[in-house]
């Protein structure tokens, strides 16, 4: 018996045994399984990323908290030219509205962007929102100094817009440092090197009260400056110290900004890596280079526009043109911008003056001030760059801003005695210039010969007379049957328009299209055709040729254009498309009209933004 419970209990035991290592298999199966599941899940959701990644042509970007600043990677899916657009934050309560920054930069697949989107405090002045090439803690001095594009938050006073190249306290009307950061000012961009300052728009040390640190080499002992609560400026790539300004601006080879360098008082946009050390007990702050070149870093057709952010900041980035085989190159639109050494400007009046006149070639920044020469009723300044050239952008920089110069033109020439103009007046139209506003008077090698006619494209129409404003369709289909108007930019589609040919004689007649819903713009007619309001409630009507629809875009020369109904009354006389700007009733504001003979205020500037069929 004793024999037979032994040999019973064996089996049991052997029984049990199989059993519980049977489990384990299983147990060990099902995890394996269940790991397999989730790395094949992991695998599947890594691929969709990356499919989407690279399918994606449009990645934007919010403020992840409001009590800091945090950086946003972007990496970048395939080679080519991409779009980047900043919007600042606005200053607390009714503060200034932040800038608007934009501009094409070349990129290759892999690269890594950072992108630090500025918040609205609930006091202070608003927080810039930036691109940098390296990434880290928002005052990392390492990342702070490798921001590529920035634009401004707005301070406490509602006046306090985000600046452009300065700091602004209101519209047209530049306050806070520029140029020498000695002159007790806010803030500073330094244009150039010279015997008392070697800096070249670097960033500059600034101590707690933004003062610089170190006056023989401002880059020891730099602390990456913000908006204080209690001074309530806006932060920028300069910030404001004084809460009736807006920060400044930057976008890297946007002429008056200048390349980012790091480590380098060179004007060309080379990334080079360098280590800060400081020493506690001397206080001493030093720095040793790196061989590693970061890369180049620079914008074409950049663009600035102060206070037009309300709330928190924003940024988007977006492919515009792939790199292949056959396009190594993004096309330049102006061809009077190649191969030229050669760039005067002349102004009718005796006691005009230049600050100076900037050029950029791929990103490197050329800076020279013309002596003014007086031939008759004209005065002209020329700078000679010294070399034959293909140039990106030429930026004249008289020594007020704000307002129009009569019979303004800029020629460029290869050899001093031939002379192209790119810019013009004509007694026929005006002989008023386009408004320069303190970022200059400027003409793009990736923008259409303002002399001649218009070509078709997706443009944002400006008025002259609003740096920041641009035509606007109504925000949503329940209020189409409002009139058009003008709006401070935030990018839109309905600020947006397709400028397409009708006939192809002279004057050119084109239909204007909004981008949002495809309605045309159109006189909203009655029996008071002129002095009437435009809207956009009706798609083209291609099978008739509707009047109230059709335009003709007259091309002043001087980087405006003219729009005129084709619509004519009795009297004979045409209408422009003008903006109300200075409304004497405040709901009247900002409204567009048809008006007659008011050719020296209707004018608009066409920003053409399509790059992909170039």
């Amino acid at each position: 018996m004793k024999k037979l419970n032994n040999k019973g209990f064996a089996i049991s035991t052997l029984i049990y045994g199989l059993a519980i290592m049977g489990i384990m298999i299983v147990a060990i199966l099902m995890a394996t399984m269940s790991q397999t599941r989730t790395n094949t899940r992991s695998l599947v959701k890594s691929i969709e990323e990356d499919l989407n990644r690279f399918s994606k042509t449009e990645t934007s970007f919010k403020p992840i908290d409001n009590s800091s600043i945090t950086a946003q990677e972007y990496i970048v899916p395939t080679s080519g030219w991409y779009k980047i657009e900043l919007w600042g934050a606005q200053g607390s309560g009714n503060g200034g509205k932040g800038a608007y920054t934009g501009g094409i930069i070349e990129l290759e697949e892999g690269e890594t962007l950072y992108f630090y989107v500025g918040s609205k405090k609930d006091d202070g002045g608003g927080y810039a929102s930036e691109v940098r090439v390296i990434g880290g803690g928002y005052n990392d001095i390492t990342s702070y100094e490798t921001r590529i594009m920035v634009a401004a938050g707005g301070g406490t006073a509602s006046t306090a817009l985000g600046g452009t190249l300065y700091g602004y306290n209101d519209k047209m009307n530049s306050y806070g440092g520029y140029i020498d950061i000695r002159n007790n000012k806010d803030f500073a961009l330094i244009s150039k090197t010279d015997e008392t300052n070697n800096t070249n728009g670097t960033l500059v040390g600034y101590d707690k009260n933004y003062a610089v640190s170190n006056a023989t080499n401002p880059r020891i002992n730099i602390e990456a400056p913000s908006p204080l609560g209690t001074n309530g400026g806006g932060d920028g790539y300069f910030p404001s110290n004084n809460s009736s300004t807006g920060g400044t601006s930057f976008i890297a080879g946007y002429a008056g900004c200048y390349g980012l360098m790091k480590g380098k008082t060179t004007v060309h946009p080379k990334l080079e890596y360098y280590e800060h050390f400081y020493t506690e007990e001397d206080t001493v702050a030093t720095y040793t280079y790196s061989e590693d070149a970061l890369g180049e870093y620079y914008f074409v057709d950049g663009v600035m526009m102060p206070g037009v952010r309300s709330g928190d900041g924003f940024a988007k980035i977006e492919r515009v043109k792939p790199k292949i085989e056959t396009t190594t190159t993004l096309t330049r639109k102006n061809a009077k911008l190649d191969n030229i050494r050669y760039i005067k400007n002349c102004v009718s009046s005796p006691d005009i003056s230049w600050n100076k006149i900037v050029v950029t070639v791929n990103g490197s920044v050329i800076e020279k001030g013309p002596t003014p020469i007086v031939t008759g009723a004209m005065t002209c300044g020329t700078i000679d760059l010294e070399l034959i050239t293909n140039v990106d952008e030429i930026a004249i920089f008289h020594n007020d801003s704000g307002i129009d110069y009569k019979q303004d033109t800029i020629k460029v020439s290869a050899d001093g005695t031939v002379w192209t103009d790119i810019k013009k007046w004509d007694t026929n139209t005006s002989d008023l210039s386009e408004t320069e506003t303190v970022t200059g008077y400027r003409v793009s090698a990736y923008q259409y010969d303002s002399t001649e006619a218009l070509p078709n494209g997706n443009y944002i129409i400006q008025p002259v007379l609003s740096e920041n404003k641009v035509l606007s369709a109504a925000p949503t289909a329940e209020t189409e049957t409002n009139p058009i108007s003008i709006e401070l930019y935030n990018g839109d589609q309905r600020q947006k328009w397709k400028i397409e040919r009708i006939n192809d004689s002279a004057p050119y007649e084109y239909k204007i299209v909004e981008l949002s819903r495809l309605k045309a713009l159109s006189i909203t007619q009655d029996e008071n055709i002129l002095f009437n309001t435009v809207s956009a409630v009706d798609k083209f009507n291609e099978k008739a040729r509707n009047e109230p629809q059709i335009w003709r875009i007259n091309p002043v020369g001087n980087g405006t254009y003219t729009i005129e109904t084709v619509v004519s009354p009795v009297s004979g006389n045409t209408g422009y498309l003008t903006a109300q700007t200075n409304a004497n009733i405040s709901e009247n504001l900002n409204k567009i009209i048809i008006g007659k003979n008011n050719k020296e205020t209707a004018r608009f500037k066409f920003i053409e933004i399509d790059y992909s069929s170039n």
